[in-house]
C-alpha cells in the first residue's frame, strides 16, 4: 500500500470518502478518477469452465493473463485453489441464479516459493522459508503423493493464499515444485525496516536489502515482493529484487475481495490483502479483527472498496462451498473409480453414490464433458463428487 492504515484514518482521508459516498448517493454512478464501469474480483478459484472466483464464472478466453510482474501466462497456468485478481465487464446474472462476466485481465501471484523447514500435519501445519503456514480443508493441495501429510522437509514448495503478518500465512494452494528454482520468493507486510543497516522483516524473517538498497518511499505497513538468494547469510535472506506494491480495486462498478483483514482501525476502515475498505455506509460487522477471513462486496472508487456487504467465513464455510468444474475428462481408471480432468482427480466411488444427471458411471469416457460439483478430500489433493452432470458445452 501507498499509505499505511494510520494515513487511511486521517480526517483528510475520511472527509474524501465520505465526499465519495455523498457523490455515490447524489448522483448514481458518476466515479471519482475513473469511469466506475466493469468489475474487479479478487479471491482464490473455486472451479472452472470457466474460471471460478467468489462463485462469479468468468470467461477468460480471450483475457490477458500474467502475474504480477507482468509477465505473460498461460490459461492452463490458472489451477484449482491460486489466489487470482480478475478485472472483468460487468458481473450480471446467469439467468440460473448465478453470475457470470467476461474477464479482461487475470493476474496471478504466489505468497511464499522456497523450502519446507518443519512439518505438523497433527495441526495442518507446516513452515516454508521460516514462516508459519496455515492450511485449512479447503486448501489444495498438488504434486504431492500422499498429500498434504506426505510433504517433507526440504521439499521446495509453492504457496499461494493470504499473508497473516506474524501468524504467517493462510494456504489456499500448495504446489510441490518438482526442480529447485533459481531464487526464492516471498510477498508481505513491512515491518521494521531499517534504512542504515538495509533490512527489513515480514512475518518472522529478517531480509537483507543491500544488493538492491531500499526503495524510495518505502515503509513499514506496505505490501511488497521479494526475490532471495536461495541460501541465509547471517540468519538473514539476502534480497536479489524488490517491488513494492499499491493494491488497490481501481474505480470499479463491482469490486469483491476475499481474504485476511491484514490492517484494521475499525469496523468502518479496514483493508483486507491490503485493499483499503470503507465500510462505513453498512451496520457494523461483529468479530471483525487483523488475520479474520471475510468476503467484501461493493464498489471501488478511488482504490477504496466502498463496502455493500461485509461477511466473516470460516474455514468451514469455505470448504462447504465447495469446488465446480466443467471440463472434458482426461483419462478414467475404473478400478479405482476416479477420472481427471484439467489435472484434477476426481473420485465418484462414494457410498451411497454421487448423483448423476444426463448418465452414469458407465459413461465416464474420455472426452467426455461433466460438470463435477464436490468437495476436497481429507489428503487435499482428490475431489469428492458429490453430482456428475453430462453437459454438452
Amino acid at each position: 500500500m501507498s499509505l499505511s492504515i494510520s494515513s487511511f484514518a486521517t480526517p483528510l482521508r475520511s472527509l474524501f470518502v465520505a465526499m465519495l459516498l455523498a457523490l455515490a448517493a447524489c448522483g448514481g454512478g458518476v466515479e471519482v478518477g475513473g469511469t466506475g464501469t466493469g468489475a474487479y474480483v479478487q479471491g482464490p478459484i473455486s472451479g472452472f469452465g470457466s474460471v471460478i472466483v467468489a462463485g462469479v464464472r468468468f470467461d477468460e478466453s480471450a483475457a490477458i493473463v500474467e502475474d504480477r510482474d507482468g509477465t505473460g501466462r498461460r490459461r492452463e497456468d490458472l489451477r484449482l485453489g491460486m489466489l487470482i485478481e480478475v478485472e472483468s465487464g460487468p458481473i450480471s446474472d446467469d439467468g440460473n441464479g448465478g453470475r457470470v462476466a467476461t474477464a479482461n485481465r487475470v493476474r496471478l501471484a504466489s505468497e511464499l516459493l522456497g523450502p519446507v523447514t518443519s512439518t505438523d500435519p497433527a495441526n495442518s501445519r507446516l513452515t516454508v522459508l521460516g514462516q508459519p503456514v496455515r492450511l485449512t480443508p479447503a486448501t489444495v493441495v498438488e504434486g504431492v503423493a500422499g498429500g498434504a501429510s506426505a510433504l517433507q522437509v526440504g521439499d521446495v514448495v509453492e504457496v499461494f493464499g493470504f499473508f497473516a503478518d506474524i501468524n504467517g500465512y493462510v494456504a489456499t494452494r500448495v504446489e510441490r515444485r518438482s526442480a529447485a528454482p533459481a531464487a526464492y520468493r516471498v510477498r508481505g507486510l513491512v515491518r521494521s525496516l531499517d534504512g542504515v543497516a538495509k533490512t527489513l522483516r515480514i512475518g518472522l524473517q529478517v531480509f537483507d536489502l543491500n544488493a538492491v538498497g531500499v526503495p524510495a518511499g518505502l515503509g513499514n505497513g506496505q505490501f511488497v515482493r521479494l526475490a532471495l538468494r536461495t541460501a541465509q547469510v547471517g540468519g538473514r535472506w539476502p534480497v536479489t529484487a524488490i517491488a513494492v506494491e499499491d493494491p488497490n480495486a481501481g474505480d470499479r462498478g463491482d469490486a469483491e475481495v476475499e481474504g485476511l483483514i491484514t490492517a484494521l482501525t475499525s469496523a468502518a476502515q479496514f483493508s483486507v490483502n491490503g485493499v483499503r475498505v470503507d465500510a462505513s455506509a453498512i451496520a457494523a460487522v461483529a468479530g471483525l479483527a487483523e488475520g479474520v477471513r471475510v468476503e467484501v462486496r461493493g464498489r471501488s472508487v478511488a482504490g477504496v472498496l466502498l463496502a455493500a456487504s461485509v461477511t466473516v467465513r470460516s474455514d468451514s464455510d469455505v470448504f462447504n462451498e465447495g469446488v465446480d468444474i466443467r471440463a472434458a475428462i482426461d483419462s478414467v481408471d475404473t478400478a479405482a473409480q476416479t477420472f481427471t480432468l484439467r489435472d484434477i482427480t476426481v473420485f465418484y466411488g462414494t457410498q451411497p453414490p454421487p448423483r448423476f444427471d444426463n448418465g452414469s458411471a458407465a459413461d465416464l469416457k474420455a472426452t467426455a464433458r461433466v460438470r463435477v460439483r464436490g468437495t476436497l478430500a481429507a489428503d487435499r489433493v482428490r475431489v469428492i463428487a458429490e453430482r456428475i452432470e453430462f453437459v454438452n458445452n
